[in-house]
Formats: structure tokens, sequence, C-alpha cells
């Protein structure tokens, strides 16, 4: 199934100038420095507050949603999971909202980052210009296997424990890179 056959796409909050922080704004915005794209993950601590001028599109992400960046030389997709009251995604990325009873969030994450993806979207964007755009209509257009449900459902839970996993070996390499680094500190403190 193409990709808008199960989900509805819109884009993210466009705003007219500079989004300045206003203390007491009545919304949040999600903007790409909001998101470790390595990580596939989003942090809310750092969000900007402001008061936008809301147009009948625009709506506040909600848990289930998928941010999909739409700029740059590298898309992805993040698996919006909890969220506070009022947050708008940025222009940068696409509002994906699974409709389909067939298809899990969890599972499209997965699906949005892997190596067919990316090839479809290297095809069909403008990947010649100084900013990659991936349009609207491409995105619509991707090709979305829908296995059963159970298989959706262990494909999202092994795809949950590897990143786990990788964020643990991450930490570990923190760890022992510290631990390293303090033994040689004090060899070069004992022995000068």
């Amino acid at each position: 199934m193409r990709l808008k056959e199960i989900s509805k796409i819109q884009s993210g909050y466009i705003s007219r100038g500079k989004i300045e922080h206003q203390a007491n704004g009545s919304h949040y915005i999600l903007q790409a420095r909001d998101v470790d794209a390595d990580r596939l993950t989003y942090q809310t601590a750092d969000m900007t507050r402001f008061s936008p001028n809301l147009s009948a599109k625009d709506r506040a992400l909600e848990p289930g949603d998928l941010l999909f960046m739409a700029r740059g030389p590298r898309n992805y997709s993040v698996l919006i999971k909890e969220i506070p009251a009022r947050v708008l995604a940025a222009a940068c990325f696409f509002i994906i909202r699974v409709t389909s009873e067939k298809l899990s969030p969890d599972y499209l994450f997965w699906y949005l980052n892997q190596e067919p993806v990316d090839h479809f979207l290297r095809q069909h964007s403008g990947r010649g210009v100084h900013m990659p755009v991936v349009r609207r209509s491409v995105l619509e257009d991707i090709h979305i296997p829908v296995p059963p449900a159970a298989v959706q459902d262990q494909i999202a839970s092994l795809n949950t424990l590897l990143r786990e996993e990788i964020e643990l070996i991450r930490k570990l390499g923190e760890k022992r890179r510290e631990m390293i680094t303090t033994a040689c500190m004090q060899a070069v403190r004992d022995n000068t």
C-alpha cells in the first residue's frame, strides 16, 4: 500500500517569521534541534514556547504520530511516544498519522528508516540542489508493505531491543573512555 492510503500526512507549522521564545506562550514547537537524528529520538525539555497564529491545518502532536525529516541530505522518521499538550512540529517535518487499523505506528517508524525507503527517496527527490527537500507527493507514494499485525509487533519489538542495545553499547564506550583517560592522567601525574 502507498503511504497516503494508510495515513494522513500534513506539513509542520509554518511560521511567517522567526519563532521567538515567549515565557507565557500557548504552544511549544518541536524543531530539528530537538531531534537526535542518529538515535531517532527527541527531547522536549528545551523546546521553544511561543504563541502561534494557527491555521485550520495546524494540529498538535499526539502519541503515535511520526515526524519525517523532509529537508536536508538525510531523511529519517521519529516516532512520538510521549509528548506534552500543545506541541507543534516545525515546518522541516511532515507529520504522519496512521489511519489504518492494519498498520502499527511502531512498525511504520521502523520501515520508514530502512534502505528501501531511502533508495526510493534518492530516486524520486531532488538531490542536486543546495538543500534537498522531499516533496509531499513523493512521501505519499512510498510503498509500505503491510504484514500481519503479529509480524509488525515482532519487528517493532526487535527494533526497540536493537535500539536499546545500541544505546547501552554507546554508554559503555563512554564509560570505558572515561576510565582509560582517568587511568592515563593518573599515570602522567604519578610519573612527572
